[in-house]
């Protein structure tokens, strides 16, 4: 009987310290994702459909390491809509909704919108109390970057970001590659 005992207790020992092993890997992940004091609270968008997060996981991934001289931090919670550089943090959102500026009807509606076109991708302008937020909006899944007036010109970071935009994420006509014009905002024209 005894060694029955000894067996049983090997076993539960071995139970015992993978389970110890398993907790302190997941500790040590947990530390590095969120712990590390340097990851970025970003309020990650709900997606519409799978699809857009199927394309936005891709353009996160392809998002390049550094944007506008600052190298990529994580986000908190990290997600794959959202991505972050530098402090102050430079701040990708994609899958968010279409800004009200474009919806007509909307008491933000503003067909005079400003919008800059950069390295085949149009932008609408948008100027916040420290920067700009910038949207690529004719896309199929809308990508907000809001960019710190401390990274002047703020379009430095969409010159960056241009090309992943491109790769991932197909135009609202349904093709690939750059945007096909820099179109105006108004309708109409």
């Amino acid at each position: 009987m005894s060694g029955g005992a000894t067996l049983r207790d090997r076993k539960t020992l071995l139970q015992a310290a993978g389970a110890v092993v398993v907790a302190a890997l997941t500790a040590l992940a947990l530390w590095y994702l969120f712990g590390r004091g340097d990851a970025v609270a970003v309020a990650a968008p709900a997606p519409e459909n799978s699809s857009t997060a199927t394309k936005c996981a891709a353009l996160t991934k392809a998002a390049p390491q550094t944007v506008a001289d600052q190298s990529r931090r994580p986000t908190n919670p990290a997600s794959t809509l959202t991505a972050a550089w530098g402090d102050p943090a430079i701040i990708l959102r994609c899958g968010v909704p279409e800004p009200t500026m474009l919806k007509p009807g909307s008491p933000n509606y503003d067909p005079t919108a400003d919008a800059t076109f950069l390295n085949g991708v149009s932008w609408l302008i948008e100027k916040t109390s420290d920067g700009y937020k910038f949207t690529a909006y004719q896309r199929a899944v809308y990508v907000e970057v809001d960019v710190p007036a401390a990274y002047q010109p703020e379009t430095n970071a969409l010159v960056d970001l241009s090309q992943a935009v491109i790769d991932t994420i197909p135009r609202n006509d349904g093709a690939s590659g750059a945007d096909v014009a820099p179109l105006s905002t108004s309708s109409g024209s």
